[in-house]
């Protein structure tokens, strides 16, 4: 029986179009030790969203390297809910619920909006398909009832998506001989990945399977439970053609324990692949590792000493976030140092404390007490959503939470905090523990829900000054570096 499972990333779906340009975008500037950053809402509950109806509230966003913007929104009629995509000073539908289907009827809900690194959009419609929408055309990329390599029809359920548009999907199998499957598809292309009739690389049989990761290239990684053979639990890596394992359990892991079972796990460009285990034999119940299949490294360990203090306790909480440089950003509990939990960033050989409770919180009089969502840049950079000490350096309930970004706790700049006035209105909330989805990052900024003294709540996008930039100096809405979507 398994013992437990975490799930470190998802990754979304895509859909329909409509153009519409949304009169948004209230800047203001707020002064951030070494920078200035400007605040952009992108959409604020109340107002008009394009295509009829206002804005309710807002569920996930995402950002690409382009600085373009994806959200899903509920919506107070026609429609309730509605996926958007900001370009410029330019705000498109996307897909509305009740949108015609391209192929079949009405959807009914949309929602998980991603964007892909040349702007096209993915959504999630009536729970169990995803289309995506190039600005032009939406096409379906999976849909309940599609064909199934091998024989029968698929039934989607979790998937993940890369920055081309293919997603990596687990489903459900009916009319073969199989019950479940990973699959890839771009919307013209499905490739079979692993199917549970087939026979697993450590010997035995499938039984079950976790939600998968894909990288850039199209390879998938997901965690397999299997009976009859060397192991139950394992980290398979495949891409259509070859299926390999990363991690095995019974298998001895980095440090000496031995692997037990693994949450789900997360993919870089290089096949690289990040997973919590949990162990057996050792002191360590539980690790955080990297490997490819031919080498592998513990990140952290349960009971390892912890920079500036204290061990890891038994803990690595969700989110993880893996970039392409082989770091793993994870957020852990601690014993026996004088913080209880902090964020760090590591690759297996040097882990870096990037912000630890009880400690200063740049920006402010205050001091860290916990830890939200985050994300890891590709220049090592981590965002993340920070809960402040009551009480202490002025700190009370209208200014305890806010955003930092920063490569470690030495360089840590404040991005956003609750009661900054930000558009001239007063922000009084940010996404709560354990609320993921509602921040995301690029070079240029971060993008994140925010809630507001007069009960509204938008999405803002805060920019930062680049590198041939000192003060904010640009006039207008145009000039943010949000930029058009590709149409080529």
């Amino acid at each position: 029986m398994r013992s437990f499972r975490i799930v470190a990333s998802g990754i979304l779906s895509v859909v329909p179009v409509c153009v519409l340009i949304l009169a948004f975008a209230q800047r203001s500037v707020m002064a951030a030790p070494g920078k200035a950053t400007s605040h952009l809402l992108l959409a604020t509950s109340g107002d008009p969203a394009p295509s009829g109806g206002r804005y309710r509230s807002f569920s996930s966003v995402r950002l690409n390297a382009r600085s373009q913007v994806a959200f899903d929104a509920f919506l107070s009629g026609p429609s309730t809910t509605g996926v958007f995509v900001v370009n410029g000073a330019t705000t498109s539908t996307v897909a509305l619920g009740g949108d015609p289907d391209p192929t079949t009827a009405n959807f009914g809900f949309v929602n998980n909006a991603f964007i892909t690194d040349h702007g096209d959009v993915l959504f999630d419609a009536n729970f169990t398909d995803t289309f995506k929408n190039d600005g032009r055309v939406t096409t379906a990329v999976a849909r309940n009832g599609d064909p199934a390599p091998g024989g029968g029809t698929l039934t989607p359920f979790e998937h993940a998506a890369n920055g081309r548009g293919t997603i990596g999907f687990l489903a459900g199998l009916l009319g073969a001989t199989a019950g479940e499957g990973i699959f890839r598809t771009d919307g013209t292309n499905t490739v079979t990945i692993v199917r549970d009739d087939g026979v697993a690389p450590t010997g035995g049989a499938f039984t079950s399977f976790g939600t998968p990761a894909i990288n850039i290239r199209g390879q998938v990684a997901f965690v397999a439970q299997m009976t009859g053979g060397a192991a139950d639990f394992a980290i398979l890596r495949g891409d259509g053609a070859d299926l390999s394992p990363v991690f095995v359990a019974n298998q001895i892991a980095p440090g000496g324990a031995t692997f037990q079972d693994f949450g789900d796990p997360l993919i870089n460009k290089h096949g690289q692949v990040a997973v919590v285990g949990m162990l057996t034999n050792a002191a360590s119940r539980t690790g955080l590792f990297v490997g490819d299949g031919i080498d592998a490294v513990a990140v952290a360990l349960e009971g390892q000493s912890a920079p500036k203090g204290g061990a890891y306790s038994q803990s690595f909480f969700k989110p993880l976030t893996f970039n392409d440089r082989s770091e793993v950003a994870f957020q852990a509990g601690l014993k026996g140092g004088t913080s209880n939990v902090g964020i760090f960033r590591g690759d297996g050989n040097h882990t870096t404390v990037v912000a630890l409770a009880g400690t200063s919180a740049p920006g402010t009089a205050g001091t860290f007490a916990s830890f939200g969502d985050m994300k890891l840049g590709q220049d090592g950079r981590v965002a993340f959503i920070a809960t402040l000490v009551p009480g202490v350096g002025g700190v009370d309930s209208s200014n305890n939470m806010g955003i930092w970004i920063g490569t470690s706790d030495t360089d840590l700049e404040l991005v956003a905090r609750t009661g900054d006035v930000i558009g001239s209105q007063v922000l009084s909330r940010l996404p709560r523990q354990g609320l993921f989805g509602q921040l995301d990052m690029n070079e240029e900024g971060v993008v994140w829900v925010g809630t507001f003294a007069s009960g509204a709540s938008s999405v803002v996008f805060s920019r930062f000054p680049q590198p041939d930039e000192g003060i904010w100096d640009r006039s207008s809405v145009a000039g943010t570096g949000l930029v058009g979507r590709d149409r080529d």
